[in-house]
């Protein structure tokens, strides 16, 4: 655990004390507080609400970017006056505790958008190619040191769909993105660009507003519809309680065999534990997700995924890194900044609360 850090000088009219509290995702540094003076404590990765209590005491300023900030973790906090997160999601912060407090909240929409989406697209090639099971074939030798390929000579049809057909083409993907906020956007745009038909899901539980359509706005497919008739779901919308267990028994029985899910939101958006019955009845095809219930996960107890008996399914992970490119940090430095010097100029107006 990082040693508490003591400011030189607490926070008052003239000075703002900033904490960081998980340089493991992020730092930032040459931050404009003008007319007032500053000091940033920055702490590796404070995560327990006990730790984050203890260190935000001395704080005006906190910047967070997965620790939670709950009445518990917050504690008296006396001066603290704004809470800052790099990313675009803020499930982590307790919006209503912060504004009974009068603590500004703001956060970095479109700060991760295009390592997101890149990374996105990077888990569905694996997922659809089979390229780490394929991989694991590959290094896994028997006693007389062969492997499966040396043993069967080709292993082309272990990457058939769940109806034992080859691998869907570019041009045979149907690619429903649920959530067209910006990583969906910019996903809309690369997944165009490789030749897929690209279909935006509307709200779960809203009929499509046939006339909210827009040349920014494109029309929304029926969520249903999306359900029975892509390839490939990309799932990056707002992890909210509209959106829990989004994608459960109900919405898997109706996907076609070929799909294959990819889950950048947040863990509780899909019923992983559903998702694996799917995939051991081969309803789907395969599933990939940068994203868990608890994180960080490595157990049955953090993720369903992560049970013994799921090795052998076409299940691609990557440990919530996602957003990380140097355009990302670059973004992520000069939003939190900017973010910095609105709330010292009293501009809220682009704040949560």
């Amino acid at each position: 655990m990082d040693a508490l850090k003591v400011p030189d000088q607490l926070p008052s009219l003239d000075h703002e004390v900033i904490v960081l509290l998980e340089e493991v995702h992020f730092t930032v540094d040459a931050v404009d507080t003008t007319p007032r003076s500053h000091e940033i404590l920055a702490y590796h990765r404070i995560s327990k609400a006990e730790e984050i209590r203890e260190r935000i005491q001395c704080a005006s300023i906190v910047i967070a970017t997965q620790s939670c900030i709950t009445a518990e973790s917050l504690g008296e906090a006396p001066y603290l006056k704004c809470i800052i997160t790099p990313s675009a999601g803020i499930n982590h912060i307790d919006l209503e505790e912060c504004k009974r407090r009068g603590i500004k909240v703001a956060k970095c929409p479109g700060s991760t958008s295009p390592a997101a989406a890149e990374h996105a697209l990077s888990l569905y090639f694996a997922a659809r190619r089979k390229t780490v099971m394929l991989h694991n074939d590959i290094r896994t030798v028997d006693e007389n040191r062969a492997n499966l390929w040396k043993r069967q000579h080709s292993l082309a049809l272990k990457m058939q769909t769940a109806n034992e057909r080859p691998p869907c083409s570019l041009e045979e993907e149907v690619a429903g993105i649920i959530g067209y906020g910006h990583i969906g956007k910019r996903l809309e745009t690369l997944c165009t660009a490789l030749g897929m038909k690209v279909v935006i899901a509307g709200r779960k539980y809203r009929a499509p507003d046939k006339n909210a359509t827009t040349d920014q706005m494109p029309a929304r497919t029926p969520f249903g519809e999306v359900m029975r008739t892509a390839t490939v779901l990309f799932i990056c919308c707002t992890s909210n309680s509209d959106t829990q267990n989004l994608i459960d028994a109900a919405e898997l029985s109706a996907m076609r065999p070929e799909v294959i899910m990819v889950n950048i939101s947040r863990g509780g958006v899909i019923n992983t534990q559903e998702v694996v019955k799917a995939l051991r009845e081969r309803r789907i095809s395969g599933a990939a997700a940068d994203v868990f219930d608890q994180e960080p996960a490595s157990t049955e107890g953090d993720s369903a995924f992560l049970a013994e008996d799921t090795k052998d399914l076409n299940l691609t992970f990557s440990p919530h890194v996602g957003y990380f490119s140097t355009k990302t940090m670059v973004i992520m430095k000069d939003m939190v900044r900017e973010r910095i010097k609105w709330f010292v100029d009293g501009d809220f107006s682009k704040f949560e609360v």
